[in-house]
C-alpha cells in the first residue's frame, strides 16, 4: 500500500497546477522563475511567499515549504490521504490506489454511527429544555443573561429526567450500548452492569467540531453536585486537546477582525457571545495546546490572538504557561489580558458590561512581556542570570521563526539587562546540548583531573575570550612555579567568570599543573587532554608569544585583572536594577525601593573599586 501511495502522490504532484492551487488562497505576483504572495501561513506587509516552476513553494520569512499535498494539509487540516483524495477529485486525476479498504470503510461507518447518536442526544436534550419540567433551567439561564433566542441558537438541553433517559431513548432507535459507550453518552453500572446516562441532572451544552457537527457535550449540574461541570470524555470524535469551543460558530468574526479571544471556559465562550463579542473561543479547560493554536490558525488566518482566562491564581498561572505553547506557532502573536479581582470573564462582563471589557481586551500585552515580567517580579539581582539561563533559554529554544526569535533575544535582552550576544551564545550552546552550568560543574582543584578522566566530545567556542579573560588566562598558562596565588585565581574563576566549556576545562587544567607544582607551558598533560580541533581552537592563546605576558610583578597584573572583571561586573548588574526599576514602576511599585538602594550600594562598591591600588 505504502509504495502505491508514493506513486500516486508523484502522479498527483505532477498533474496540480500548484500556482492555481495557492491562488484560490492568496493572490499571486509573477517575479522572475517564481510567483510571489503574502504567505499565508503568517502575518506580513511585504511578500516572502514563492510558489516556484517545479511545482513547490517556499517562504523566506517563516519558512513553511512543500508541495500541492503538503499546501492543502495545512490550510484544510486534512490527512495525507484526505489531501490525496481531495486533490485527484479537484483536477480529475484517476487514483484507484485510494479506494477504501474494508478496514478504511467500517471505520468511516463506525464514525458516521457516533456522529448520528450525538445528533439524537443533542436532539433530546434540546426537547427536554423545551418542555414544561425545563422552565427552571430556562429561568437559571435567563439570569446568566440569555436571550430565548440565544438559548435556541447555542443549542442548550437539559439531560432527561430518568437516569438512563437518553439510553432508553438511543436503545429505540436502534443504537448498541457498546456504541453509547464509546461516544461517552453512557456508562456501566458495576453493580447491575446495565447501562446508564453518563450525564444526568445538568443543563448541556453541545461541543462542535468546525463543520458544526456535535461531537461531545458539557453539562453544568442543576443540584448541588460539587461537580459543577463535566465534560465528555474522550472518544473517537472528541480530543478536547485538539479542539477549541465555539470554532465553528466564531470563525467568520475572527476572519473579520483578524484577531481572536481565547477563554478558558465554554460558557465564558457563550456569555461573551451573548453580551456582542463573538470573535470568541474556548480552550476547554486551562491548557493551552499547540493543536489548539494551529487549528486556530488555519481555519481563520488570524495574526492575532488575546489569551483572556480567570483572574485568579490558577487563570494567570494558566496565562504563564501558554508561552511554551505559543512560541512553538510561527506567525500568530499572542497577548495576555489581566482581569483584575478574581473574575473571570462571564462575572466581569455582566457587572462592568462590555465596554469594559473592550477597554480590558485594548491593553493586553504580549505574551512574552507578562511572562517576562512575572518571572522577573522580586526576584533578587543574583537570580536574574539563573532565570534567564533556566527559564528564557529554553523558551526560546522553541521559536523556529529567526526574526521573531532576533526579536524577542533583544527584548529579553532589554528587560533583563543580560547582553543580546550573551543571550544567543547561550541559545547556542542549548541547541549543541551544553549549558553552562553544566560546563563549569566538574571539580576545579579538589581533585586531579587528567585525560582519562575527561569526556572528549566537547561543544567548540561561540565568541572569543574577553580581553580579561584572555589576560588572565594567559598570566596563569604562562607563569612560572609560585607566581600565581592559584586558590584566589580558582575562586574567582568559580564566581566571576563564564567561561564556555573548552575554555573552562583548559582554566581547570593549567590550574591543576600550578598545585602539581609544574608550569603549565612545561606540562604535556594539559594539551593531551584535548583533540586536535580542540588544541587548534586553544592555540589563540597558547601559541601566543610568551612575551605578550611578561612582567615582573605577575600577582599585580592577575588583581588588577580580577579588579577589572569586578567593575565590569557591578556595572552590569547596575544596568540590570536599572531595568528592573522600570518593570517594578508599572507592575510592582512597593519594590522600587528596593531596587534603588541596591543601585545606590553597587554605586559605592564601584567607587570603591575605582580607588583600590589593583585598579589600573
Amino acid at each position: 500500500m505504502a509504495a502505491s501511495l508514493d506513486e500516486v502522490k508523484e502522479r498527483i504532484k505532477a498533474r496540480v497546477p500548484l500556482d492555481q492551487l495557492i491562488g484560490e488562497t492568496v493572490t499571486l505576483v509573477r517575479k522572475g522563475p517564481s510567483v510571489t504572495a503574502c504567505c499565508p501561513f503568517h502575518a506580513e506587509k511585504s511578500p516572502s511567499f514563492h510558489v516556484y516552476l517545479d511545482n513547490h513553494y517556499y517562504c523566506f520569512g517563516c519558512k513553511e515549504h512543500g508541495d500541492a499535498i503538503t499546501f492543502v494539509r495545512k490550510t484544510r487540516e486534512m490527512s495525507f490521504v484526505e489531501s490525496l483524495k481531495f486533490l485527484a477529485s479537484k483536477y480529475g486525476i484517476e487514483a484507484p490506489e485510494l479506494e477504501e479498504s474494508d478496514t478504511l470503510k467500517r471505520r468511516r461507518g463506525e464514525l458516521a454511527t457516533l456522529n448520528q447518536m450525538m445528533a439524537v442526544a443533542q436532539d433530546l436534550y434540546t426537547s427536554e429544555l423545551k418542555a414544561p419540567r425545563g422552565a427552571e433551567a430556562r429561568e437559571y439561564l435567563r439570569e446568566r443573561g440569555f436571550t430565548d433566542e440565544n438559548i435556541l441558537k447555542f443549542g442548550f438541553g437539559l439531560t432527561p429526567a430518568e437516569g438512563y433517559g437518553l439510553v432508553k431513548h438511543l436503545r429505540s432507535m436502534g443504537f448498541r450500548e457498546d456504541d453509547m459507550t464509546r461516544a461517552s453518552l453512557a456508562g456501566i453500572s458495576a453493580a447491575s452492569g446495565r447501562p446508564y446516562d453518563f450525564f444526568r441532572e445538568r443543563i448541556m451544552i453541545p461541543i462542535r467540531d468546525v463543520q458544526g457537527r456535535v461531537i461531545a457535550f458539557g453539562g453544568r449540574t442543576t443540584t448541588n453536585d460539587p461537580a459543577k461541570y463535566k465534560n465528555s470524555g474522550a472518544t473517537a470524535l472528541f480530543d478536547k486537546s485538539g479542539v477549541l469551543f465555539g470554532l465553528d460558530h466564531a470563525r467568520d468574526a475572527i476572519k473579520d477582525k483578524r484577531s481572536a479571544v481565547i477563554v478558558e471556559g465554554y460558557m465564558d465562550a457563550l456569555c461573551l457571545w451573548q453580551g456582542g463579542v463573538n470573535e470568541v473561543v474556548a480552550s476547554m479547560g486551562t491548557a493551552l495546546t499547540v493543536r489548539q493554536l494551529k487549528l486556530l490558525q488555519a481555519q481563520t488566518k488570524t495574526p492575532e490572538v488575546t489569551v483572556l482566562f480567570d483572574g485568579d491564581d490558577a487563570g494567570q498561572k494558566a496565562t504563564l504557561g501558554a508561552i511554551e505553547v505559543v512560541l512553538e506557532v510561527p506567525g500568530l502573536t499572542v497577548r495576555a489580558a489581566k482581569l483584575g479581582g478574581g473574575d473571570d470573564p462571564d462575572t466581569f462582563l455582566r457587572k462592568n458590561g462590555r465596554e469594559a471589557l473592550k477597554d480590558v481586551l485594548s491593553r493586553a500585552v504580549d505574551l512574552i512581556d507578562v511572562a517576562i515580567g512575572a518571572k522577573l517580579s522580586g526576584a533578587s539581582l543574583a537570580a536574574i542570570p539563573s532565570i534567564v539561563t533556566n527559564d528564557f533559554v529554553p523558551w526560546l529554544t522553541k521559536v523556529k521563526d529567526p526574526v521573531k526569535l532576533s526579536y524577542l533575544v533583544n527584548r529579553v535582552s532589554g528587560l533583563t539587562g543580560v547582553a543580546a550576544d550573551v543571550i544567543s551564545r547561550q541559545l547556542r550552546s542549548f541547541h549543541l546540548g551544553a549549558s553552562r552550568s553544566g560546563a563549569t560543574s566538574m571539580p576545579l582543584l579538589t581533585q586531579d583531573v587528567s585525560s582519562g578522566q575527561i569526556e572528549q566530545l566537547r561543544v567548540m567556542p561561540t565568541r572569543s575570550l574577553t580581553p580579561v579573560e584572555k589576560g588572565l588566562l594567559g598570566h596563569v598558562f604562562f607563569a612560572g612555579a609560585g607566581e600565581i596565588d592559584t586558590g584566589r585565581v580558582a575562586s574567582f574563576l568559580d564566581a566571576n567568570l563564564a567561561l564556555e566549556p573548552l575554555w573552562d576545562l583548559f582554566a581547570r587544567l593549567i590550574l591543576q599543573s600550578h598545585v602539581n607544582g609544574i608550569p603549565p607551558k612545561m606540562d604535556p598533560s594539559v594539551l593531551a587532554a584535548f583533540t586536535a580541533e580542540e588544541v587548534a581552537q586553544l592555540s589563540c592563546l597558547t601559541e601566543t608569544a610568551p612575551e605578550s605576558f611578561a612582567t615582573t610583578d605577575r600577582a599585580g597584573a592577575v588583581a588588577r585583572l580580577i579588579n577589572e572583571q569586578k567593575r565590569n561586573d557591578i556595572r552590569q548588574s547596575i544596568t540590570m536594577l536599572k531595568r528592573q526599576v522600570q518593570i517594578a514602576a508599572t507592575q510592582s511599585p512597593l519594590d522600587v525601593p528596593r531596587y534603588l538602594s541596591e543601585v545606590m550600594v553597587l554605586t559605592q562598591n564601584l567607587s570603591a573599586l575605582e580607588r583600590s591600588p589593583g585598579c589600573s
